[in-house]
């Protein structure tokens, strides 16, 4: 019947209350997959959950025990609601899937049947029997993919989840927020939760947010690379002694912290060639990160690119010795420090 992308065709579906037979819930927003999958739920069971009418399966769910309870009748509600949570489409035979698929195309009209992915990853350009079961939910009822927010989105959700409390929140502070903790909205909803409660129907001001929200380790490390960038001896080693103490592996530390040389490498022979940031972006398939680009951009403009090339060499040579040698890994990545502000230092 149709494949749904935007939150607001989906509410939309949900308020209409005409319920299709069959839905498939899924995307790399895993937030939105579970906060749209409850609100299906609730919809449909008029939020009267019971063991009679709401049947949940887990990852494992045996085919036969998932088909007799779409074919039980409903006792105290209108529909009969199954829910699939994490199911794992590529892992069934190819005889099972096909009778999965053809019993779905023929459910009960007092069924309600919801495969929902929330914590499962799902690629379903290259998951081939998962590609054929969202044209099948397409066909028949709905398939509904909740892609990432881009940072404008984010920052309006934050303010409407705060306006919600009774707070107040600019959208500049929303976007401070982001920068501290990434984009992932289950992390963000958690951090708002306590800044809400903290300014208990005030403003969100922004010495509450340098209070209150956790850095994820993304961000230390990007801090990191900006203490690098700036020359910043103290600050570069204190953040390297804050990752280390939160336990983070050197490998990921040395991985993120390449990715923003690399970023910076790219727009600075991408200038040179007389090619935009969307070029870039396009290219090297940025999608919602492409916002790391535009401060790459202006980073990039301050060093040459024969500093940025020797970075990059300085970078590869720790990675090897991270790998192949027995040395304190500690002292591997101060020296590395020490060696990128030397290095864009004297090409500058």
């Amino acid at each position: 019947m149709a494949k749904l992308t935007s939150e607001q065709d989906f509410k939309k579906e949900i308020a209409k209350a005409d319920f299709k037979r069959l839905y498939l819930i899924y995307g790399e927003e895993k937030y939105l997959v579970g906060h749209y999958t409850n609100s299906l739920v609730n919809k449909v069971t008029n939020k009267k959950i019971n063991t009679f009418d709401f049947i949940r399966f887990g990852a494992n769910a045996d085919l036969q025990e998932l088909c007799t309870a779409c074919e039980q009748i409903p006792v105290s509600a209108q529909y009969k609601c199954i829910l699939v949570s994490d199911f794992d489409f590529e892992s069934l035979s190819e005889s099972d899937f096909k009778e999965l698929d053809s019993y779905c195309r023929d459910i009960s009209p007092s069924t309600v049947l919801i495969f929902s992915m929330p914590t499962l990853v799902i690629d379903a350009k290259k998951n081939g029997k998962f590609k054929r079961f969202s044209a099948t939910a397409e066909k028949v009822g709905i398939s509904a993919e909740f892609a990432k927010k881009d940072s404008i989105s984010l920052e309006r959700q934050l303010v409407s989840w705060a306006e919600k409390t009774g707070c107040t929140l600019t959208q500049y502070n929303a976007s401070k927020i982001i920068a501290m903790c990434g984009t992932d909205m289950t992390l963000l909803r958690n951090e708002l939760q306590k800044l809400t409660a903290y300014a208990n129907g005030s403003e969100i001001t922004e010495d509450m947010i340098k209070l209150l929200v956790v850095k994820n380790t993304e961000t230390r490390i990007f801090a990191l690379s900006d203490c690098i960038m700036a020359g910043n001896f103290q600050g570069a080693y204190s953040q390297l002694a804050q990752l280390f103490e939160q336990n983070e592996k050197p490998e990921i530390i040395l991985s993120t912290l390449g990715s923003v040389y690399i970023d910076m490498y790219r727009m600075r022979v991408a200038n040179e060639s007389g090619k935009t940031m969307t070029d870039v972006s396009s290219d090297f398939k940025y999608g919602k990160r492409d916002f790391v680009l535009k401060k790459a951009n202006a980073n990039s403009k301050r060093y040459s690119t024969t500093a940025l090339r020797k970075a990059l060499d300085i970078i590869l040579q720790t990675d090897i010795k991270l790998k192949s040698t027995r040395n304190d890994t500690k002292i591997l990545l101060e020296t590395l420090i020490t060696k990128l502000m030397l290095a864009l230092r004297e090409g500058i």
